[in-house]
């Protein structure tokens, strides 16, 4: 028996004769002697030498190592004048992470390359076979491949390739490739590149169902990589009652040197709608030809300049709605801007331009606005701070629809503040600030040409800081000691005469619909053009009660936060004060959260608007989410989300949305997902509507979605 010996040693030993009887049996035992530094090694259970070859043969579970790779085989020929190293019979070659399997591999152990038959390589969760090999661990060659996602299976997606070069670091390069699932590989690719670092079938997925107001219907997307940043495809869908939808489409993102990164999304959808379209939200009728084109695009520049754009087009306000409600509602104003962003050490410089490509729509267009932004800077004086920031911009808003009046202004908006923050410890915080705000519009109204605002504004911002620590333990609830901090907050300001010139104003950056409270300083005030009567006092109290995170840092246990303005001038119908909102964010442990947002009027104690949620999770097993949203006199809803994994592969699903001012349910849905071989998420859902317009009152939905892998 040979154990663990330095190949050196090896190659200056004399050839054995020729034995005449038979060597001794080898022992049980495998020495353990480490080689010498910056020298390989080989260790089996037997060992004899081809002097015709000559080459050392070790074979019952051979075993080589040069520090760079693990070779093991049921036999390996070494010969020291070559360096090359012959396995056969259940090959593993290690390195790292990377593990190579084969029936037979030479090993050259000069350039740590290799070349080998009946191939299987990999990282998870890829897995790499092939007829044969050759490169390094590093960078590897791969002749009549097959890549798969995960362990090879009926329902994995699959490449197969007559080469394929798999990078270690970073990609894959197939060539003459077929891309598909499992034994069905239609799709022909006579080149493309993949990212290890994106999922290789995230963007395939599949849906089918039927809804009243579409029919029966499919919709199949594929995108596949065609460069390592690269994903390009389609979405088409089939309608029985609407016609066929064709969606090209694309994905980018990249990297470059100095780590700039482009990324951006395209979507686009395209049909001729021969259905009961009804009409958009102007009460016109929907046209037969619709679509859309949604785009994002964000790309730095250089280190420091920063360009993104969104574009938003929809032939019509219902498209999406009709076909892609899933898109709708997580967008139903849709925005179109380019933005140019150049940010310095101590300012901001951009540009900025909005358009309305869509009728029915009401936009504060910018064509364009330029701006500088100068953030709150030490002067060196005294401890003075200083805040500047101007504008120019040419504005227009049109009414949606292709008539009425536009309403258009050039605007120059300037504004400037001083503050002197005073500290005392890590208790007390005081800053007076003084600013002032000039507003020229050349394109004035109510008779006047030009018309220029100026406004001054004086206030303050204080804050207490106070903490307090319980020494308190809870093994159920994971609580290891209490800590409460809390910060009583004032803040002030008073802009006389802040409504003044509304009567010459072009009204386009006007107030939108909030129910929060508004900003507080008139440099932050965004509807510059409508400004109310500004003075008053904002009264905050902040508490927070946190524990120590098992990890690291703290969490927090539970959070009250309170807010109310007292208004010394007011607007007409306006009270002296606000409402009185307040925020509760309770998650005693990692499976419950309890959140509350309510808004209250003072005077009657009457209740205006409060969003309650809880959520409750035990791990994978079960989730449960309740919210109910009511805001006086528009809305009172409840709404019911709950999950419950009947074992690994399936989950059932519950969606409730019941209008308590109308005693009916919006929406029940029902659904089974289930998990296909770690690699495919299917879905079944049947849902039931009431009340809407355009929707259906029902539907079924069968959908398949790649899981990440």
């Amino acid at each position: 028996m040979l154990g663990l010996v330095p190949l050196l040693a090896l190659g200056q030993q004399e050839p054995e004769p020729p034995r005449t009887e038979p060597a001794p049996a080898p022992s049980a035992a495998r020495a353990e002697v480490p080689p010498a530094a910056g020298e390989a090694s080989l260790s089996a259970e037997r060992t004899t030498f081809d002097q015709v070859a000559g080459e050392v043969v070790f074979s019952g579970g051979a075993r080589f190592s040069d520090g760079a790779a693990l070779l093991e085989a049921d036999e390996i020929r070494y010969s020291h004048s070559t360096g090359q190293a012959l396995a056969s019979g259940h090959v593993a070659l290690t390195r790292g992470s990377e593990r190579l399997l084969a029936d037979s591999l030479r090993y050259w152990r000069s350039d740590k390359s290799f070349a080998a038959e009946n191939i299987r390589l990999g990282r998870a969760p890829y897995y790499i076979e092939g007829a044969s090999a050759e490169g390094t661990l590093d960078e590897v060659q791969v002749n009549e491949a097959r890549l798969s996602a995960r362990e090879p299976g009926p329902f994995q997606p699959k490449i197969e390739a007559r080469s394929l070069h798999y990078s270690r670091a970073s990609e894959i390069v197939a060539r003459r490739a077929r891309f598909g699932v499992g034994e069905f590989t239609p799709i022909v690719l006579p080149k493309f590149t993949y990212k290890l670092s994106l999922p290789l079938a995230s963007s395939l997925s599949f849906d089918a169902g039927y809804r009243s107001s579409l029919g029966a219907f499919t919709e199949l997307g594929l995108f596949l990589p065609l460069g390592p940043d690269t994903r390009v495809g389609a979405v088409v869908s089939g309608y029985t009652k609407r016609g066929v939808m064709l969606g090209p489409g694309a994905h980018y993102e990249s990297e470059r040197e100095g780590g700039l990164i482009t990324a951006g999304d395209l979507q686009t959808g395209f049909i001729r709608d021969h259905g009961a379209r009804l009409t958009d939200r102007l009460g016109r009728a929907v046209p037969e030809d619709r679509g859309y084109v949604q785009w994002w695009h964000a790309q730095d520049l250089s280190e420091r300049l920063q360009l993104s754009a969104q574009l938003n087009y929809w032939e019509d306000s219902e498209v999406l709605r009709d076909f892609r409600p899933s898109y709708f509602y997580r967008n139903q104003q849709p925005d179109n801007y380019v933005q140019l962003v150049y940010a310095a050490d101590r300012f901001f410089v951009s540009g900025l331009a909005r358009a309305r490509p869509n009728d029915f729509q009401s936009v504060q267009e910018r064509l364009p606005e330029l701006r500088f932004d100068l953030p709150a800077t030490p002067l060196g004086l005294g401890g003075l701070y200083g805040r500047f920031n101007a504008s120019a911009a040419a504005l227009r808003e049109r009414p949606p629809g292709t008539g009425g009046i536009a309403t258009r202004s050039d605007r120059l908006d300037t504004y400037v503040a001083i503050s002197r923050p005073w500290a005392r410890g890590d208790w007390f915080s005081f800053s007076p600030i003084v600013g002032a705000r000039a507003t020229h519009y050349a394109k004035a109204t109510g008779g006047k040409r030009r018309y220029t605002r100026l406004l001054g504004e004086f206030g303050f911002d204080a804050a207490l800081r106070a903490s307090r620590t319980w020494d308190y333990k809870n093994a159920v609830w994971q609580i290891d000691g209490i800590r409460h901090l809390l910060s009583p907050t004032l803040g002030y300001r008073y802009v006389p005469q802040a409504q003044k010139g509304r009567a010459w104003i072009p009204p386009v950056d006007t107030l939108p619909f909030s129910s929060y409270l508004p900003v507080l300083g008139l440099g932050d005030a965004r509807s510059v053009d409508v400004l109310e009567p500004h003075h008053l006092l904002r009264l905050g109290l902040n508490n927070t009660w946190q524990t120590r995170a098992a990890d690291y840092g703290s969490r927090d246990l539970l959070v009250l936060n309170l807010a109310q303005d007292l208004r010394f001038d007011r607007a007409a119908g306006q009270r002296r004060g606000s409402d009185l909102h307040g925020l509760l964010v309770f998650t005693p442990a990692p499976w419950v959260q309890f959140d509350v947002y309510q808004r209250t009027q003072v005077e009657d104690l009457s209740l205006r608007e409060l969003n309650v949620g809880l959520t409750l999770r035990d791990g994978e097993a079960w989730a449960l989410r309740l919210q109910s949203h009511f805001l006086r006199g528009e809305l009172n809803e409840y709404v019911l989300g709950y999950e419950l994994a009947l074992n690994e592969a399936l989950t059932v699903l519950t969606r409730l949305h019941y209008d308590a001012r109308r005693s009916r349910f919006n929406e029940q849905a029902y659904g089974l997902r289930q998990n296909l071989g770690n690699i495919w998420s299917l879905q079944y859902t049947v849902s039931i509507y009431d009340g809407r317009r355009r929707e259906s009152d029902f539907g079924f939905n069968f959908s398949v979605q790649a899981l990440g892998f």
